[in-house]
């Protein structure tokens, strides 16, 4: 029996072969509207070597899979179908260990997106199937099954493959068996009116922190179900907070005080004088939590790179700087100055870029990429404007319209976008902000800070002089 170990090591460089929907020279050749997708493929291995193999359309004797199998439709038909396999290192036979299904659009129109995506496999006779909801996105994705995750992403087969004998598979489908819509819902947290001014979250949204203006700092790690005050670090006018991706590293910011970290989620928290007291506006944090960079309005940027215990001032003009966002790394750095322009630094903030590509604007908000590529900005009584090359070039988004922005978040990957302004509505987008869609349930109110968790699905917006909300999703299916 071949370990679960040997396959994981060999899979990088195991032999590939395709097992169906190859569009160049195999689905082209027939009707994608009348022919089923199924390939029939042998393998076989001896000595760790491919002693034969063969790729051909099952055209004569279509197996049974089932419903659903009947015709490719406009969603399934480009996807392509591959075996990943490994050989045993005692007996040389090779092992199927994953099957990758990949060129999947996931585009809710013209693709799968919002669609449940069943592939049907045939395994020395018997048949095995496993289904994937595939969520709505701007790129194209690849799913795996395989005998340790089903997963890519927050995408999940409802079964695990188990390792064969790759000459045991001799029939491969996949097709689209059913839709589904989400319907984003917002509640209320469990925690009384207050004037929240910022908030964070871990990369898992389970991990939050958020400050009042002229309050405490509040932490939950419930994903917001409860709340602990945090009253050891004082009422201060809190107005910036970050978070590492672990949610055990935050930082915190007074404007007219000093900066505040901690390194237990929030239970106790040190007062960082070495930056100054400062009207400190805002902070942001690598992902391991060690590189922090704040700003000051009406003055300077300051970066760590030891979670806050020393400072270095890093630019020489003051400025009405608000807020600033990192790349997972910390050294792209993105900052946006109110009646001015956007500035981005690549190293660390040692030297910064005026992007006045962007416009001279009440820049307000912003927010980045894991990799620091992809940036998201708010104007307060403008537009929301988005880079996709590190703040080089700008596209104003103009679907959400021009209205009051304050927050911003996004989702690691920057597809994903959600922000809140005064008096109006939280929007979100799925396609990195040329659409956008108002999330009414949460209501009109003055939303001041916006987190979210890393794959965008967990959003959490404070509104000022009012509650803490966090988005749900309503999942509703129809037949295929």
């Amino acid at each position: 029996m071949i370990a679960f170990r040997e396959f994981t090591k060999k899979l990088a460089n195991g032999t590939r072969f395709f097992v169906g929907a190859i569009k160049a020279n195999t689905i082209n050749l027939l009707s994608k509207r009348e022919f089923l997708i199924i390939a029939l493929f042998v393998l076989i291995g001896a000595g760790g070597v491919v002693a034969a193999s063969s790729i051909a359309i099952n055209s004569g004797s279509q197996v049974s899979l089932g419903a659903g199998y009947a015709a490719a439709t406009a969603c399934d038909e480009n996807v392509s179908i591959k075996a990943l396999t490994a050989p045993d290192a005692a007996t040389g036979q090779f092992y199927v260990a994953t099957i990758a299904l990949s060129d999947i659009s996931q585009n809710a129109t013209t693709g799968c997106g919002n669609k449940t995506m069943q592939i049907a496999l045939k395994i020395s006779g018997q048949m095995r199937y496993a289904t994937w909801d595939i969520q709505e996105a701007a790129t194209d994705s690849t799913f795996y099954l395989t005998a340790a995750t089903s997963s890519v992403s927050d995408y999940y087969a409802d079964t695990l493959l188990s390792p064969f004998q790759a000459d045991a598979l001799t029939n491969v489908a996949i097709s689209k068996i059913g839709s589904f819509t989400n319907t984003n819902t917002w509640d209320p947290i469990a925690i009384s009116a207050r004037w929240w001014q910022a908030i964070a979250s871990s990369s898992d949204g389970t991990k939050l922190v958020a400050g009042v203006d002229g309050g405490y700092i509040y932490t939950s790690t419930d994903s917001g179900a409860s709340w602990t005050a945090r009253t050891a670090a004082g009422s201060r006018s809190w107005y910036a907070m970050s978070s590492s991706s672990d949610g055990t590293k935050l930082a915190a910011a007074v404007y007219g005080g000093y900066i505040y970290t901690s390194t237990d989620s929030g239970a106790s928290w040190t007062e960082r004088t070495a930056a100054g007291s400062r009207n400190w506006q805002g902070v942001s944090s690598s992902s391991d939590g060690t590189k922090l960079a704040a700003t000051v309005d009406g003055g300077r940027i300051y970066t760590s790179i030891d979670s806050g215990v020393n400072w270095t001032e890093k630019t020489a003009t003051n400025r009405n700087y608000r807020v600033i966002t990192s790349s997972s790394d910390g050294t792209k750095l993105a900052a946006v100055v109110w009646s001015d322009y956007i500035y981005t630094s690549t190293d660390s903030g040692a030297t910064w870029t005026a992007r006045t590509a962007a416009g001279y604007r009440a820049w307000n908000g912003i927010t980045s990429s894991s990799d620091g590529t992809k940036l998201a900005a708010s104007v307060y009584g403008g537009y929301i404007y988005t880079s996709t090359d590190s703040g080089a070039s700008w596209t104003e988004q103009t679907a959400a319209g021009s209205r009051n922005w304050w927050g911003i978040t996004s989702s690691s990957d920057g597809t994903k976008l959600a922000v809140g302004g005064t008096g109006t509505y939280i929007y979100t987008s799925t396609d990195s902000g040329v659409n956008w869609t108002a999330q009414t349930t949460a209501g009109s109110r003055t939303w001041i800070a916006i987190t979210s968790s890393s794959d965008g699905t967990k959003i959490t917006a404070s509104a000022f002089n009012g509650y803490i909300y966090k988005s749900g999703r309503t999942l509703t299916r129809s037949s295929n």
